[in-house]
């Protein structure tokens, strides 16, 4: 038998046993990862194997068979519906025929509306008389029918099935209606409903990871315990943490060792095959705690999950010289896509990661085999808005009923947020330091600026700010804005001062990683940035201007200068007013920031600032804000979980939430076009989205006259340089 005479279940030319056996081998690792009892995996693991079995015995089909011929059109018709059909001809459960009839579409919501991604009811072949159209595809399985035998008897040889049998054939599916019926999901039991949704999402998961091609076996869940903690004193509240055991609110300084006190807590908190999940509000700090758990725990065991990760992996795997830009490519889509799977015993994510399962959105099955048992860290939870609090908040409620672990973390954690966690989530304990404990007081007292705030702005000042930059060896100068930054690092340039640097958020990806590749190497003289210099970045300034701010965005540009407190109090200028006349913050919160802050005495201790960051927020929620919050936190998919579980549904919806990243989309540089072709020609596709500026797009309407549109991606005529990014001013123009 000529391979060409062989079912193929992928154009690369493997065949319909190669692919199932590698998906029934992903498969014994995976099971022998689930957070369950011996006696269930048991049984989801014969339930599984049957499943994996039989999900593309229906690319047998001579329509499906053809479309993997070079160049050649698509069937137009699901190999689901028929493997389904054949696992209802081998009597197998409901559970499992539903699995393989969903693997890769939803099931159908009325029949007669257009659904994207839903099967559709005229192929489904329900007794007693199903369309016509079923018949044809039935036909044309039944004409591969002997080549079929071929693979099926390689697949019994490794099944190891006492359900499978050598027999062929296609009969209407064992289902009852009810099961494909999702306005009326309370037909079936919950149980049922909860059962049929976990297989279908191990076999989706086992499905695209050996679709993958990924050569090593899934990571074992490690232990968490084992973490190798590089320090030989633990302060006090560390070592609390590293004690409790149950749901924990930690607060404590930037910079006091927050992130080790929360790896300890999960190691003292994992249940058997728990996994990991750090949550972080933004990309550059997940990177950056991405890469400081692969130290932790081996690079082999974390992923990193979020809106911008293939191009974050890629960036990464810059490091290793002896790989070219197409290996880097490959293994970065390959990271990127394991994170979304059963994989990684560890990831790092953004929290919308994690609503993305429990607001049932595209793959949320997954956290039924992956939730349980885990430990979820998430870092900064008061830097969210709202919606997003309630939903993290409803969320972690759900996960704790699910015999997981949470961690809330932060350095200002507002008294009403502490309330509102320990009003939702019981038991739950709370930790910070103690200035009774000599350790932690020594945190608490922590002098390590000197805080003056100033009237005027930065450019008002600039002449006073150029004499403090000639005496020190660094310093830091903090705008609200992206224009006002170059602005200001023009202005300073002018003077002829050497070594200056700009940061912010419209360079392109592989500047702004050369930028803070050098900053990690050594500290400029001086660097201009926006907030982006609040996440991440580990860098120890001796002197500071900042624009105007919530308190909040204050400590952490605080954080950057003088960071472990080693040097005398360092000084920190603080403007009350911005070069801007817009405004991103909200202007009271600023305006009370600044009030209280100008109250303190100097030098500032770290206590004070938390002090601070409570009155600021003592108000909570209100109004608008406060209903945002409760909606969220109500929201029943998550509240009337059972009552609202749809076996094979998800929401479409819940992507508007997770892909939205903050408002913004992706231009090419006018000036970068020509490198860009020349990456895409040679294939580098993920280079060439490197050269892309994410600017907001808000920003669009007055634009306009600069995008051209009509080529992919938009090309925008404005100025853009390496060294000062992307300019949006007219000429002439400060704002």
């Amino acid at each position: 038998m000529t391979e060409s005479a062989r079912i193929l279940a992928k154009d690369t030319g493997e065949t319909l046993a190669q692919h199932t056996i590698r998906c029934l081998e992903i498969a014994e690792s995976v099971l022998a990862n689930l957070p369950f009892e011996e006696s269930r995996i048991a049984s989801i693991s014969e339930d599984l194997r049957d499943a994996l079995s039989v999900h593309d015995v229906g690319k047998a089909a001579t329509g499906f068979q053809k479309s993997l011929g070079k160049g050649s059109e698509r069937w137009g018709r699901r190999h689901e519906v028929i493997s389904a059909s054949f696992a209802s001809f081998q009597k197998l459960k409901e559970e499992i025929i539903f699995a393989a009839l969903t693997h890769h579409k939803t099931i159908p919501l009325d029949g007669i509306l257009p659904c994207k991604g839903c099967l559709h009811f005229e192929e489904i072949p329900l007794a007693p008389d199903p369309y016509t159209v079923w018949f044809k595809m039935a036909r044309e399985w039944e004409e591969n029918k002997q080549l079929c035998a071929i693979e099926w008897s390689e697949i019994l040889s490794k099944a190891n099935s006492k359900n499978l049998s050598v027999n062929l054939g296609l009969s209407c599916l064992a289902l009852p209606e009810m099961w494909l019926d999702s306005m009326e999901q309370g037909k079936v039991d919950f149980q049922r409903r909860l059962y049929a949704s976990l297989l279908r999402g191990l076999l989706m998961s086992c499905d695209h990871v050996a679709s993958s091609n990924v050569k090593i076996n899934v990571p074992k869940i490690p232990d968490l315990s084992k973490i190798k903690i590089d320090v030989h004193t633990l302060y006090s509240f560390q070592e609390k943490a590293h004690v409790t055991k149950g749901n924990l609110i930690l607060q404590a300084p930037t910079g006091s060792g927050k992130t080790l006190a929360a790896q300890l807590w999960a190691g003292k908190n994992q249940k058997r095959n728990g996994r990991l999940f750090y949550c972080l509000p933004n990309t550059a700090s997940i990177n950056a705690m991405y890469l400081r758990l692969c130290k932790y725990y081996g690079e082999t065991n974390v992923g990193l999950l979020h809106s911008r990760a293939l191009s974050s992996l890629y960036a990464m795997g810059d490091n290793d010289k002896s790989d070219s830009p197409l290996i880097r490519q490959k293994d970065a889509r390959q990271a990127s896509s394991l994170a979304k799977e059963i994989w990684y015993p560890i990831r790092v994510c953004t929290p919308h990661q994690i609503l993305r399962y429990t607001l049932h959105g595209r793959g949320w099955e997954l956290m039924l085999s992956e939730f349980p048992n885990s430990c979820f860290i998430f870092d900064e939870i008061h830097a969210y808005d709202p919606v997003v609090t309630g939903f993290v908040i409803a969320t972690a409620k759900f996960l704790t009923e699910n015999n997981a672990s949470c961690l809330f973390l932060s350095a200002t954690m507002p008294d009403f947020i502490k309330k509102m966690l320990q009003d939702e989530i019981s038991p739950i304990e709370f930790i910070a330091p103690s200035l009774d404990d000599q350790s932690d007081k020594k945190i608490l007292e922590q002098k390590r600026h000197n805080l003056r705030i100033s009237d005027g702005n930065i450019l008002t000042n600039i002449d006073n700010i150029l004499g403090s930059i000639e005496r020190s060896k660094s310093t830091l100068i903090v705008c609200n804005h992206v224009p006002s930054a170059q602005t200001v690092f023009e202005e300073i340039s002018k003077k002829g001062i050497k070594g200056v640097v700009l940061l912010h958020s419209r360079f392109c990806r592989k500047d702004r990683d050369n930028i803070e590749k050098n900053l990690q190497a050594g500290l400029p003289k001086v660097l201009v940035a926006t907030q982006v210099v609040e996440v991440s970045l580990d860098v120890d300034f001796e002197q500071a201007f900042s624009e105007p701010a919530p308190i909040d965005a204050l400590i952490q540009r605080l954080g950057r200068v003088n960071r472990k407190g080693e040097r005398s109090p360092a000084n920190i200028v603080v403007f009350k007013e911005q070069i801007s006349k817009y405004s991103i913050y909200n202007k009271d919160i600023v305006s009370r920031s600044i009030a209280e802050l100008q109250s303190l005495s100097n030098p500032l201790r770290e206590i004070d600032l938390i002090a601070v960051a409570n009155r600021v927020y003592q108000s909570g929620y209100n109004g608008e804000d406060l209903e945002r919050y409760n909606n969220a936190l109500n929201h029943p998919l998550i509240k009337c979980y059972k009552e609202r579980l749809v076996a094979g549904f998800h929401n479409d919806w819940t992507e508007q939430i997770i892909e939205k990243t903050d408002g913004t989309i992706d231009l090419l540089p006018h000036v970068l076009a020509a490198q860009y072709a020349e990456y895409q020609s040679q294939g580098l596709w993920l280079e060439s989205n490197r050269l892309l500026v994410p600017v907001r797009t808000a920003s669009l309407s007055y634009l306009s006259e600069y995008l051209d549109k009509n080529s992919d991606p938009w090309i925008i005529n404005k100025p853009y340089s390496s060294s000062i990014g992307l300019s949006l001013k007219a000429q002439g123009e400060i704002e």
